[in-house]
């Protein structure tokens, strides 16, 4: 559809397909990122720039104890959340409350820098990369030798 109203408003066909080439090709790297999972976020309480109370779809990946989320349906945009810890058990989502994320859906509570809250639904066969460096246990303190 988009695509159509493009070519009615004058817009060549080579520049509606290098958009399209550009647009997929980003999708692609964004999801052969290592660590990367699929899913959406929200805002639960606080602020947390770029993000709002209301599911938004995209992709995210850990670097360190930063998570890094590319939104759909572009993935041009990252915003970045530090993460203190987990503000919660995992739980199943409810029917309905969530869409387009997978098989059994599961919502991770994230306690974000700031005193703010992010929940982040993803695919149970994905909640490993989800949680990122929050599921191993922190190593145990070095011993002065």
């Amino acid at each position: 559809m988009v695509i159509a109203l493009l070519a009615v408003l004058g817009v060549d066909l080579i520049v509606i397909v290098a958009f399209l080439a550009v647009v997929l090709s980003r999708r692609r790297w964004v999801s052969r990122q290592p660590g990367a999972f699929k899913g959406a976020v929200r805002v639960v309480h606080g602020e947390v720039s770029g993000l709002g109370p209301k599911w938004r779809r995209g992709s995210g990946r850990w670097v360190r104890d930063v998570l890094v989320w590319t939104k759909a349906p572009l993935m041009f945009q990252n915003e970045l959340v530090a993460v203190d810890g987990l503000a919660g058990e995992a739980r199943a989502a409810e029917p309905g409350e969530v869409k387009r994320v997978g098989d059994d859906p599961v919502i991770l509570a994230l306690a974000a820098d700031g005193g703010a809250r992010v929940e982040v639904a993803v695919a149970e066969a994905d909640r490993g990369r989800a949680l990122g460096p929050l599921a191993a246990p922190a190593p145990p303190p070095a011993r002065p030798g």
